[in-house]
């Protein structure tokens, strides 16, 4: 529910785009700090939430006998790490400044 409502606020202060959330830190940092530590529950990062849930949802899928399910869940759990730091990452030190573009050939 707090994305939604983060991702509410954005549309407000004109961020229409991911590379746009560069200066948010600068412009809103109550914000650019809320959206922070929410990206980083979701990512699993251990005092916050996200952790609490995945920790007991890993150990509850081995305790009932699907050892299968638990690491593809571990799996699944670093590439969504990945995808929300970066995020908060934008928002604190900006987008990329240049565009990798593929050799000519």
């Amino acid at each position: 529910m707090d994305a939604f409502a983060i991702v509410s606020a954005l549309r407000q202060t004109r961020v229409k785009y991911i590379a746009d959330l560069g200066a948010l830190a600068k412009t809103n940092p109550i914000l650019a700090i809320t959206f922070s530590i929410t990206m980083f529950s979701y990512a699993g990062i251990p005092p916050l939430a996200g952790f609490c849930s995945k920790f007991y949802l890993f150990f509850a899928a081995l305790g009932c006998g699907a050892y299968f399910l638990a690491p593809v869940g571990v799996v699944t759990s670093v590439i969504g790490r990945w995808a929300a730091g970066r995020l908060p990452r934008i928002s604190k030190f900006g987008g990329p400044k240049a565009v990798l573009r593929a050799p000519d050939t």
